[in-house]
């Protein structure tokens, strides 16, 4: 399990996401799942935010909103009640509790490995100090392993910043690069491999891809002559494979939201 965490001033935009609304107020099918609430009277999005923002809006706090999405390893399949227990803890163990805090939980089914996305109102109800935000990243990798270890779950590297493994000092300067270059093009939303391989190309980097059953099995680069491996950039195979698709989603997810 990894968690992802943002902090921000608007309850009402931050709901809506993470109901599935459109800035139109119509909804994205199948998008998201209403799964839990604490200390909320409201049911829909609208009035469970305005909640949220009435309870902040005597704080001195600026920014009231804290958004963490927590996702599973692709291929692990958690039910809704072991999801539910784990933003629970996870609440707990930042500091929120479920009984203190309004907090609002919703699954999204816009991608291929299961994920949920947690809203919490930083200040407790009835007043008081706001939930700290100072060392979140540290705090968010040392709690989902806590929580992976408790509920049984794999814990989740970063696919997109993993760190690179160590190579030999003439191999680090390529290394670096093919990782930025790779980086950077799929920021661009490029979808495919062939695509990978043009763009890359462009840049003096020479891709080799190996199939299996149409499965990429293997990946490595040759820049200035020096070869690295695809896991040596801080991508493997499979990693690479499962950017791709998500970058497809979100293009094909952009296309309808434009044509709508």
């Amino acid at each position: 399990m990894i968690a992802k965490t943002k902090i921000g001033a608007n309850f009402l935009g931050a709901i809506c996401y993470g109901a599935g609304l459109r800035l139109s107020g119509k909804e994205i099918e199948g998008k998201s799942e209403l799964l839990l609430t604490h200390n909320l009277v409201s049911d829909d999005p609208k009035g469970m935010a305005l909640e949220m923002q009435r309870e902040a809006e005597f704080s001195r706090c600026k920014k009231p909103v804290w958004h963490t999405s927590l996702s599973w390893k692709p291929g692990e399949e958690p039910s809704k009640e072991q999801m539910i227990e784990a933003a629970n803890r996870y609440c707990e163990k930042m500091g929120a509790s479920p009984e203190n805090h309004q907090i609002v939980i919703f699954q999204h089914h816009d991608r291929p490995h299961k994920h949920i996305h947690v809203y919490m109102n930083r200040l407790p109800i009835g007043g008081g100090n706001a939930l700290a935000t100072s060392h979140n990243y540290a705090r968010n990798v040392r709690v989902c392993k806590e929580i992976s270890q408790e509920l049984g779950f794999d814990r989740v590297e970063n696919l997109q910043k993993g760190r690179l493994r160590h190579v030999a000092e003439d191999r680090k300067e390529a290394q670096k690069i093919v990782n930025l270059a790779i980086r950077e093009t799929l920021k661009q939303k490029c979808r495919t491999l062939e695509d990978l391989r043009r763009r890359l190309r462009e840049s003096g980097i020479e891709c080799k891809f190996t199939f299996d059953a149409a499965r990429l099995k293997y990946s490595s680069y040759h820049y200035k002559g020096v070869h690295v491996k695809g896991q040596d950039v801080g991508f493997t195979a499979k990693n690479l494979e499962i950017l791709l698709s998500n970058n497809q989603k979100k293009v094909k997810f952009y296309e309808q939201k434009i044509t709508v």
